[in-house]
């Protein structure tokens, strides 16, 4: 068995992670208006997903966790902020945009610096991977 005799189990690490990547991420970006999750929706937009249930699709773990149907009404603030341009489903980036992700980039960088210090790319590579099989192998026993 990997799991050792204890209370604290990956699924302890993994909610006590969100708990602070939300706090950390948030704290992190205050000066530039947003949170965590407005931050990923922004930086979907600007890596190239275009669409609203596109963002959906890429955040439904996130939707579930925060009890939301949709990430549409964080496209309409920014598209009320000047940041987005939003026809239908359809969503890009403004110039105001361009730089609104530039400067919340900058910031959750730094941040990011700040909590992987001590981990070496190959090492939070590996993490990433391992997640991603348990997750896998989850979703394929019927459990998700």
């Amino acid at each position: 068995m990997l799991q050792q005799n204890t209370t604290k189990r990956i699924g302890y690490w993994l909610l006590l992670l969100h708990q602070a990547f939300d706090a950390a991420t948030t704290a992190a970006l205050r000066d530039v208006g947003l949170n965590r999750r407005q931050w990923q929706v922004l930086h979907a937009v600007a890596i190239g997903v275009g669409t609203v249930p596109e963002l959906d699709e890429a955040f439904e773990p996130f939707l579930v966790a925060d009890r939301e149907r949709s990430y549409r009404p964080v496209v309409e603030d920014f598209a009320a902020r000047g940041w987005v341009e939003l026809r239908g489903d359809a969503v890009t980036l403004t110039e105001a945009g361009v730089e609104a992700h530039a400067r919340a980039e900058v910031l959750v960088d730094a941040h990011a610096d700040k909590q992987l210090r001590g981990i070496t790319q190959e090492e939070f590579l590996a993490a990433n991977d391992v997640l991603r099989r348990i997750a896998e192998n989850m979703r394929d026993n019927g459990s998700r």
